[in-house]
Order: structure tokens, then sequence, then C-alpha cells
């Protein structure tokens, strides 16, 4: 009370503030954590789409690798996106069958992978130093956690070709192919040629492909993935540099 006798406000305890404070941050760690789920279950739900849906995976491959028309023999087999990290895009040449799971290993002879990711530290140009051969395989690139990889051997040829306007830096090796089954520990290997390559895009993500395919009976490489001609034909269905970003 003061002199005059009017009373004093009462003064608020600073656990109420602290009390509010600590529900307020509950609050938004189950929105955090409702959104989360939400996301993941609607990316699960798309990516299930864009894998067995024949509308929706042709539409979802196309939007990562736009084409007017497929090389001869390949089909697209599906789409994902990893939010705001990458997106990649499956073509093989096993004819996918509606209703069949995703998995980017589901080819016989051949098959071609296109990831569009994020510029992340120096991952670019950790590609592009490889490419040319200045520097080893990046150790966390994106394929050496996927279903499908491969072991090279011998490194068969690199360069660059002119493909749509783009110039398109690749390395070809030959080596062993491994694909697991589903995520599965059965492992099948087999060996082949697997051709990446790294198109110059204007913006600043990195985007590169994998061209797989099976080995000549001599070391006779036209036509394959490791043959120059053979790669700008390829490619030059795909436009490499418009696909979502």
């Amino acid at each position: 009370m003061d002199p005059y006798g009017n009373p004093q406000p009462k003064k608020t305890s600073p656990w109420v503030y602290v009390g509010v404070g600590c529900g307020a941050m509950v609050l938004l760690g189950l929105i955090a954590i409702s959104g989360f789920t939400y996301l993941v279950y609607r990316k699960g739900k798309e990516m299930k789409e864009s894998f067995t849906d024949p509308k929706v995976r042709d539409q979802k491959t196309r939007e990562v690798l736009p084409y007017t028309t497929l090389p001869a023999g390949y089909y697209a087999g599906g789409a994902m996106s990893i939010p705001f990290l990458m997106d990649f895009a499956v073509f093989t040449d096993r004819e996918p069958v509606n209703g069949e799971g995703p998995d980017q290993g589901n080819f016989d002879k051949r098959s071609f992978i296109f990831m569009n990711m994020r510029h992340l530290r120096d991952n670019r140009e950790k590609m592009e130093r490889y490419l040319r051969g200045e520097a080893p395989a990046p150790e966390d690139s994106a394929w050496s956690n996927s279903n499908v990889n491969f072991d090279a051997k011998k490194v068969i040829r690199r360069g660059q070709v002119e493909v749509g306007g783009q110039t398109v830096l690749y390395q070809a090796s030959s080596g062993e192919i491994s694909h697991k089954q589903g995520g599965a520990s059965v492992t099948q290997k087999k060996e082949g040629i697997v051709t990446m390559v790294m198109p110059k895009c204007a913006d600043d993500r990195l985007r590169f492909g994998i061209w797989m395919g099976p080995p000549p009976a001599a070391e006779d490489y036209t036509g394959t993935p490791a043959d120059p001609a053979a790669l700008q034909e390829f490619l030059g269905h795909f436009r490499m540099c418009e696909g979502k970003g």
C-alpha cells in the first residue's frame, strides 16, 4: 500500500511467464511435429503414386526431367522429391507394372537415373572435378546410399559433348553394378558400363545423370553408354536444365 492508502498492483510471479513460455514452446513443437508428420505422409503417398500410377508416374517424371519422346526401349519409371534437397527421376528398359513399388534398380539391362539437387557446400564443384578426373568420387555422393551402386574398375573415357545448347561433362567407366532388391539384404551384381553426366546449366543447382548399360562382347563401345555419339543422341531426348528445382 502506498502512503495515500491506494493498494499496490499485485506483481505477477515470474513463474507465470516461464509457464506461458513453456506452453508456447510445447504448442509450437506439437504444430511442428504435426506438420512434419503430415509432410512425410503426403510425400510418401505422392512417391507411391508417382511410381505405381501410370498417369502420375509419367507426369512426375516429366516434371523432374522434361522430355518430348523417350529413347527407344525406355520407359518412365517414376520420380521422387526429397523436400528442400533433391528430386530424382528414373528411366528403365523394363515396362513398369501397375501397382509396382518404387525401386530405381528395376531394370533388365539399361537404366538412366537423373538427379536435381540443391547446391550445398561444394557438391557441384566436387562432381565436376570427379568427372574431369581431378579428384576421387565424392564421399557424400547421392548414389552411394541408393539401391543401385557402381564399383568402377576402369575409366573408359571422359570428356564433354554438346546437347541442346548445353555442354555436358561425362565420365564412362566399366565395373560392377550392384542392386539391392527393394532395399533388402539380397544384392544382385553384374558387370556393366556406367556413364555419369553433368550438364552445365545457368542456375546454381547440381544436375547429373547416371546411364547404365551392359558391357560389349568385345572392347568396341559403339552404341554403348561409353560412346560419345550414342551419349549425345540419348541425352538429346531430354531437356536437362529445365526440370523443377
